[in-house]
């Protein structure tokens, strides 16, 4: 018997569920996902590079069709779904899904808003879009076997895009294969954006997004698009992955479990992959260790995250904000100097303050081999060796704002008001309450134009 393409899997089971057959749980986690993402693109507003992708997209105009997060613009809904989803990542604080080594909320979301928009969505609607898409996004790269040389958020996330895309435009089972077809001929984004701490890497999620969605609007026009988009001969997971794929792993518990929220949202406004160590240097300081009396440090991290946290952060090697926020040494350098770590010590003038490079410079990253897992992001570990001999240690066995080690109410309200305090445009006192009060309202709006304080 033939095996039919996991994209009409998807797509059947896309356009057969509604609002009312996801679980409780998966709202209210949907929901929280959605206000941590719409805090991040808030603080993603003021982040270098992206005030030249907005007056991109408002110098080339067009039809009013919807509107770009805190700014208010109302500009065609491709350019909007690209400019919100670059604000989405350009932090890198926004959720994060640690098995599939991926950051799915931003392209999805950004995409659903501006389909949600289009066509006069409710709230329940765009929830659900959200949910699947995510799911969807989440589920092909909980199938990889590979490690990282494309960025899952890019290539995998104009998937999740499409899928949140067409249920918001109603499309049918084939014309969402075809949505998926059409992404597919679209798929792209890479880690050298990471290693070369480059602007780009915040605009591969905003792509992800505007292609998504340009993928759902040609087909529901009627543009085809292959049709054996995961496992054709040159399919997703041919052509990008060489073949090594769990085929189970994409379908277990589909319309069960929802993968896209069993997320994390990040406590720590820099690459995923080394917020444990972070974490185990937050410990030593809390324990009494101060930066001031360390003179060298060892960091170890598993190879999934050595290979794109792993890098030194060098004096006199002019270093970018992207490279800082993908860089485990730098961030474990502020958490001993400074007890905490946040979007303040990733600008231009933070980075190249003396102490912290002088610090930094003395972290050593080391990859831990013993690890054969080339997904697991723990164990992490810092050690300090202290001015006059001493020794310290701390390690992190968990990611903070995992599932398992959720933030508490108190630290996402904080985190999201600290996102506001970098919002480009000054805020009234009372926007944060407006913006997380429309979100946890969502389900009850008519239509999405209904959201206040969104822009």
């Amino acid at each position: 018997m033939t095996t039919r393409d996991l994209a009409f899997e998807f797509a059947e089971h896309a356009c057969s569920r509604s609002y009312g057959d996801l679980p409780a749980s998966v709202v209210a986690r949907t929901k929280n996902f959605i206000l941590d993402t719409v805090g991040a693109a808030i603080a993603g507003s003021s982040a270098d590079g992206i005030d030249a992708g907005l007056q991109l997209v408002r110098e080339a105009g067009g039809a009013p069709q919807a509107t770009v997060l805190l700014f208010g613009d109302r500009l065609p809904a491709t350019g909007v779904a690209m400019i919100n989803g670059a604000m989405c990542q350009a932090r890198d604080f926004d959720p994060v899904y640690e098995p599939g080594v991926m950051l799915p909320y931003g392209p999805v979301f950004a995409a659903a808003l501006a389909a949600a928009e289009l066509a006069k969505a409710s709230g329940k609607e765009l929830i659900n879009a959200v949910a699947l898409g995510t799911d969807v996004a989440c589920r092909v790269s909980n199938a990889l076997l590979s490690g990282l040389a494309w960025s899952r958020t890019a290539t995998l996330g104009v998937f999740g895009a499409a899928i949140a895309a067409a249920r918001l435009l109603r499309l049918d089972r084939d014309r969402t294969v075809h949505a998926l077809g059409l992404a597919l001929s679209q798929s792209a984004g890479n880690i050298q954006t990471v290693i070369d701490g480059s602007l780009a890497k915040r605009y591969q999620g905003g792509f992800a997004a505007e292609a998504g969605l340009k993928a759902a609007l040609l087909a529901s026009r009627g543009v085809t698009g292959p049709s054996n988009v995961f496992e054709g001969r040159c399919g997703y997971f041919n052509l990008y992955e060489a073949g090594r794929f769990r085929r189970e792993a994409a379908l277990e518990g589909l319309g069960e479990r929802y993968e896209g929220a069993e997320s994390s949202i990040k406590p720590y406004p820099c690459s995923r992959e080394h917020h444990g160590a972070i974490a185990a240097a937050l410990q030593l300081y809390n324990a009494g260790v101060r930066g001031a009396d360390v003179e060298s440090v060892v960091v170890t991290l598993p190879p999934n995250a050595f290979a794109l946290s792993g890098k030194p952060f060098r004096r006199g090697e002019s270093p970018t904000v992207g490279g800082a926020i993908s860089s485990a040494a730098y961030g474990t350098a502020v958490a001993l100097l400074h007890g905490r770590v946040t979007m303040g010590d990733f600008q231009k003038e933070a980075i190249a303050r003396p102490g912290i490079v002088d610090l930094a410079d003395r972290v050593e990253v080391r990859e831990d081999k013993s690890i054969s897992d080339a997904r697991t992001l723990v164990p992490q570990s810092v050690a300090v060796k202290l001015r006059g001999g001493s020794a310290r240690e701390a390690a992190s066995k968990g990611m903070p704002g995992s599932p398992g080690m959720p933030l508490s109410a108190r630290e996402l309200r904080e985190k999201f008001e600290a996102c506001l305090s970098h919002s480009a445009l000054a805020l009234a006192p009372d926007r944060a309450d407006a913006i997380a009060g429309g979100v946890e309202n969502l389900e009850n709006l008519i239509s999405v134009s209904e959201l206040k304080g969104f822009s």
